[in-house]
């Protein structure tokens, strides 16, 4: 059935994939796995394949993000998230969001930001054809010029012939990610 091995994803799930601009980030697709649809800031159409799952996590997750704004994390949320804590991550970017549209003075629905992060890797921790869970790898500026890298293990389940983000514990995803010193035990994104 599953497999809890870190071995369970090869490691050219990452090769050959298309890099897109989304708010100052990059985030992968393929045109085999997807996402085959793009619009609004939402991204939906996965293959029911590791590959799809983890471009699946990847362009999900990032879309929660309350710094998008409302037009883009609420129909993500409310559309491709799942589990017991999906109305509290609302919640939480609804919250989130009034505090740093206040801060950076722009417009309701408009972003509050942009995003200087970027996708460094993954491992597969769990993967059956309807469920995986995949620790993805996540570098940002840190301070004094450092880069920090820190990693969210995100899980996503198949349903209703696509995969759904199932949202992470209490609504907030700093609950399911931590400081990483290095991608040593992570497969790289190319590039």
């Amino acid at each position: 059935q599953g497999d809890w091995s870190s071995d369970v994803c090869s490691s050219d799930l990452g090769q050959g994939l298309t890099w897109g601009g989304f708010h100052g980030m990059l985030l992968p697709s393929s045109a085999q796995a997807g996402p085959r649809h793009v619009r609004g800031g939402l991204a939906w159409g996965f293959t029911d394949t590791q590959r799809g799952a983890l471009l699946a996590a990847v362009n999900i997750g990032v879309r929660t993000a309350a710094l998008w704004g409302p037009n883009i994390y609420q129909p993500t949320i409310s559309r491709q998230v799942t589990g017991r804590y999906a109305a509290a991550l609302l919640a939480t970017d609804n919250a989130d969001y009034a505090q740093m549209r206040a801060a950076a003075h722009v417009r309701a629905g408009l972003p509050a930001g942009r995003g200087y992060a970027a996708e460094a890797g993954y491992r597969f921790a769990f993967w059956t054809p309807r469920t995986a869970t995949i620790d993805v790898v996540t570098s940002a500026p840190g301070s004094g010029g450092t880069t920090v890298l820190a990693v969210t293990r995100i899980e996503v389940l198949w349903r209703h012939g696509d995969w759904r983000l199932v949202a992470p514990p209490s609504g907030d995803w700093s609950r399911a990610a931590s400081a990483v010193p290095s991608l040593a035990r992570y497969t790289p994104f190319p590039g």
